[in-house]
């Protein structure tokens, strides 16, 4: 897969059921849907979050940054906000896309003593927030 960034073939990552598409030139990562959805249910039952998080009930946010393709479909993604930080999303539920530091910025803005109970994201704060 190629990344919507610098358009470089992406690797894969996977730790305890979640697999992304890293780049190793750019440092982004590909979350697929599944691999968000199966997040989002690690994230729930280690008290990260009290509901299942679907992206798309948050409303797209307005950025004047070009918009990146999708690396699954070729559509334009999204900008989007969550924890303050602006990420992308694929309109058709593709995946998620996040910069270097972006996921490490959302991991951050969780509660930090829960987040030392969890494998999966401390493993992917190891990863991505180099």
């Amino acid at each position: 897969m190629k990344c919507p960034n610098c358009k470089k073939e992406m690797i894969v990552v996977e730790r305890s059921e979640v697999e992304l598409d890293y780049c190793m030139f750019c440092e982004g990562f590909w979350f697929d849907w599944g691999e968000w959805n199966i997040l989002c249910k690690k994230l729930i039952s280690q008290n990260f979050l009290d509901e299942p998080s679907d992206l798309y009930n948050i409303p797209p946010t307005v950025s004047g940054e070009k918009p990146r393709r999708c690396p699954v479909c070729g559509k334009k993604m999204e900008k989007f906000t969550l924890f303050d930080i602006l990420l992308d999303r694929c309109p058709n539920k593709c995946g998620v896309w996040f910069d270097k530091n972006e996921f490490s910025a959302c991991v951050n803005a969780m509660n930090t003593s829960a987040k030392e109970k969890n494998e999966e994201i401390n493993f992917l704060g190891e990863v991505f927030s180099r």
